[in-house]
């Protein structure tokens, strides 16, 4: 029986068969029988031994061999004794992470292998998985809003002695940021008295957890999507309304707010370089707490009227110094040439000479000798400019 070879691609270590060298490659390295299992190089195929041992031959034979089957007596001298199966060797574990990153590494070279799996694996759109999702989010997604809500009335001092216990625990973290490693711990253990509170609540509610569709809880959720949709959707048009200042559409005040954004940088460092960090959160988050009480919301919503107008106010001014400072640089590197023509009279013994008669014109004018000018070496600069050069060029 003749061999059927196939293209094959293998993903570890191989050798030919025919001539003991590996295959190389990322995909179809050679050839491999579909009877035997014969594997060998593309070239190596002429080399391979005539005959094919199939494995699928062995007991293809029409005749039928019938084996007694074995009697076992009933009786406590009969014992049923058994071979014990023989287990293939097993390769070294130096071999076998050998094996295993030869393997990586071809793996890593196949470019047809998606970067993400789960990016490559998400399912397709479809009206009913959309729907269903939906519903199913809608049902679970309680526990968000329930955790906003619990944050925001922490901060708006709806319990006092909550927040005060809030404020003193972030006070510890600023002064001992070690204790943020213990964050995972408190979380576990307030979800697990919580739920021990809780258990008989959450026994006659499901193990899953999730809301019935016709409860007020659901609504609520619902509630809370539709809001939070339209909150996004509002931040999102607010960031698009504004992203004129810096996508260059007007160059001048791109090119300030990337000169304020760098100044702003390098004062920060120069200030983090000398105040200390957590004295910086502690002052931040004491400041969030303290504005969110009753007294500071009634005097900002007093106050902050007058606050912006300041504020655009001196952005104003702010901004007008910029621009006399800009033009200021401009003018600075604007180059001017300034003439200035000296008059001599023509006489007939020595030629072109600077003696003129009272009459005429000043030794020193403009080019219409209207306008008498003082000698070079005395001329001043126009208002505004300095001389860049200090000694004149003769004009011929």
């Amino acid at each position: 029986m003749t061999h059927t070879f196939k293209i094959k691609t293998v993903h570890k270590p191989t050798n030919c068969k025919a001539c003991d060298g590996l295959l190389w490659g990322v995909r179809h390295q050679g050839q491999q029988c579909q009877d035997c299992g014969f594997i060998c190089h593309n070239d190596c195929t002429i080399a391979a031994p005539i005959k094919c041992t199939s494995l699928n031959n062995k007991g293809n034979s029409n005749d039928t061999m019938i084996t007694p089957l074995p009697t076992v007596k009933n009786g406590p001298e009969t014992m049923l004794s058994q071979t014990p199966l023989s287990t293939p060797p097993t390769a070294t574990t130096s071999e076998h992470i050998q094996s295993v990153i030869v393997t990586a590494a071809l793996h890593a070279s196949d470019s047809n292998d998606p970067p993400n799996e789960y990016l490559a694996n998400l399912p397709p759109l479809n009206a009913q998985i959309s729907a269903k999702n939906f519903v199913r989010f809608a049902s679970r997604c309680g526990f968000m809003f329930s955790f906003r809500d619990s944050v925001l009335l922490l901060l708006s001092w709806e319990k006092p002695l909550d927040t005060c216990v809030a404020m003193a625990i972030y006070c510890m973290i600023c002064f001992y940021p070690k204790l943020l490693l213990l964050a995972p711990q408190v979380i576990l253990l307030n979800l697990i008295i919580s739920a021990y509170s809780k258990r008989h609540e959450q026994q006659q509610r499901g193990k899953g957890g999730a809301v019935r569709e016709n409860s007020p809880e659901y609504l609520r959720n619902m509630q809370n999507l539709q809001n939070m949709m339209g909150e996004v959707s509002d931040g999102y048009d607010a960031v698009i309304n504004n992203l004129h200042f810096i996508d260059w559409s007007s160059e001048a005040t791109t090119w300030f707010i990337l000169q304020l954004v760098i100044l702003s940088s390098l004062g920060l460092i120069i200030i983090l370089s000398f105040v200390p960090l957590h004295l910086l959160a502690l002052q931040g988050g004491i400041s969030v707490f303290l504005s969110n009480t009753r007294f500071a919301k009634y005097c900002m919503r007093e106050f902050s009227p007058y606050l912006m107008n300041y504020a655009k106010a001196r952005l104003n001014v702010a901004s007008q110094w910029y621009s006399e400072f800009e033009k200021q640089v401009d003018e600075q590197e604007r180059v001017r040439e300034v003439s200035l023509f000296e008059n001599q009279r023509w006489w007939s013994e020595s030629g072109f000479a600077s003696q003129l008669l009272d009459n005429e014109r000043n030794a020193w004018s403009d080019l219409s000798g209207s306008i008498q000018l003082t000698p070079k070496e005395d001329m001043t600069a126009p208002k505004g400019y300095r001389w860049t050069q200090d000694n004149w060029k003769l004009d011929t």
